[in-house]
């Protein structure tokens, strides 16, 4: 059983990180940002049941295969460290630390996230949490990408991609 669900895993991570790089090749985009967190595991506690379908996720696997993938069509991989990322607000330009256990930062973020895929802006503004802590992420590498598109419409409502499509017909 255990062989079927990791071909199961395996391939759809192949196909998410096919997917990207079709995306970036599709509209010419020359650098992909990864963000990473060493820690991401470890101190979880999400209650018994989530810890144990969470833990199992190969994170590693897709960055590794995302990886590869860019190296073999020219596309640079950037991998970027993501603390603080989900906290501050993406459209007030709030600082984004770097975490450090020994010295702990007291930043002050003026928005908040308020459960799991949304997050209120100093302005009351209810955008993606996931989106805001992906714009910050891109913010933070201090890649030289053009930001000024991105506007509180785009990251309201992202689009939702389903890289495994239901089959038409269903067993009874």
């Amino acid at each position: 059983m255990s062989y079927r669900r990791n071909n199961q895993v395996r391939d759809y991570l192949s196909k998410s990180a096919r997917y990207i790089i079709d995306f970036c090749i599709q509209r010419q985009i020359g650098t992909v940002v990864v963000g990473y967190n060493p820690t991401l595991k470890q101190g979880i506690n999400l209650g018994t049941r989530n810890n144990q379908n969470f833990s199992c996720i190969p994170i590693f696997t897709l960055r590794a295969k995302l990886e590869s993938l860019c190296a073999r069509y020219g596309i640079n991989y950037v991998e970027q460290e993501e603390s603080y990322t989900s906290k501050s607000s993406f459209l007030d330009n709030d600082p984004l630390p770097i975490y450090n256990a020994d010295n702990p930062t007291t930043a002050k973020f003026s928005g908040q996230r308020i459960k799991r895929g949304l997050y209120r802006t100093k302005e009351g503004h209810l955008i993606s949490s996931d989106a805001n802590g992906a714009a910050n992420i891109l913010r933070k590498s201090k890649h030289e990408a053009d930001l000024s598109g991105v506007s509180r419409v785009c990251l309201t409502q992202p689009v939702r991609v389903r890289i495994l499509q239901e089959s038409p017909t269903t067993a009874a």
